[in-house]
């Protein structure tokens, strides 16, 4: 794979942001997006000092090429209840009022059903006692999204739950319990990597998951690192790669070609381009955006 300087994917990402009418802009231009997002994804750009990710575990049923993460060790339940005490600590402190708690990490959510129950219901107490109420949501890769999970899940009160189809590589199972998912919370997204050697199923995807009632799609680029390398390098020989706040894929366009594609099918879906620029605005807070600078950014429920 190749090296390319940060300012030749920026100039190109420009360009094509450019021939794109349609596109909204928040976060000091950090933010690319049609439609109103998911209250999920606002907490990426604005600081919030009490939002959570929780790693419930990593073990995974999965395998992705692209899958940027060393296997670590499981965390352990002491480490579990320490979070669990700071978590209630800090919501005593002045101004607490979480934008969000989601759960995601280096394995699959679904297969810790047990942990998440646990953690929610301690955000649940936490609520209660505050009066704040944060958005819950929970990413998966879809295999174990089976109806008895679903509805446990709505009711440990999660409000989104976020499918990864790449990593089925878009498998009509997955599709089939994206579609019952629809029934169960405020909002059901797609967030999937623009990985290129999944260029077709992702066109095929967007009226798919049209017609099953999504309601946001997040693209990723794939992040590039020393534990997926390789992997990458095998698939795409020839692929450029650059520097960002992390080493990312260069798409070559195709999460704009797919942008268009929404705008020109009218699929009524919000699309964010969940690329390098939200990466660095999420991970150096100095860099974050005032409240005024993402109003109206997304979806209320």
């Amino acid at each position: 794979m190749k090296i390319i300087p940060i300012q030749k994917a920026y100039q190109a990402k420009f360009r094509r942001q450019a021939r794109i009418k349609q596109l909204l802009y928040h976060a000091g231009g950090h933010c690319a997006h049609i439609g109103k997002l998911s209250p999920g994804c606002y907490g990426c750009f604005v600081p919030d000092d009490f939002e959570r990710n929780i790693v419930a575990g990593v073990k995974c049923n999965l395998r992705c090429a692209y899958c940027y993460l060393k296997i670590p060790r499981e965390p352990g339940k002491n480490e579990q209840l320490v979070l669990m005490r700071d978590i209630l600590r800090n919501s005593r402190l002045k101004g607490y009022n979480p934008t969000r708690m989601s759960f995601s990490g280096g394995g699959e959510p679904l297969l810790y059903l047990g942990q998440v129950a646990a953690f929610m219901k301690l955000f649940k107490g936490i609520e209660k006692k505050t009066g704040k109420k944060p958005w819950y949501y929970l990413y998966t890769n879809g295999v174990l999204a089976s109806e008895s999970a679903l509805i446990k899940l709505q009711q440990m009160g999660l409000d989104e739950i976020r499918f990864h189809l790449g990593a089925s590589n878009f498998s009509e199972a997955v599709y089939k319990n994206l579609q019952k998912a629809v029934k169960y919370f405020k909002a059901v997204s797609v967030e999937t990597p623009a990985w290129p050697p999944h260029r077709k199923k992702l066109f095929a995807m967007l009226k798919r998951i049209n017609d099953i009632g999504v309601k946001h799609l997040n693209l990723g680029e794939v992040e590039v690192t020393a534990y997926n390398y390789d992997n990458i390098a095998k698939v795409l020989p020839e692929a450029e790669i650059y520097q960002c706040f992390a080493m990312h894929l260069y798409d070559n366009g195709l999460v704009y070609d797919l942008i268009e594609e929404v705008i020109k099918k009218k699929y009524v879906y919000s699309v964010l381009d969940c690329n390098c620029f939200t990466k660095s605005i999420q991970r150096s807070p100095a860099k974050r955006a005032s409240y005024q600078e993402v109003s109206g950014l997304c979806a209320v429920y």
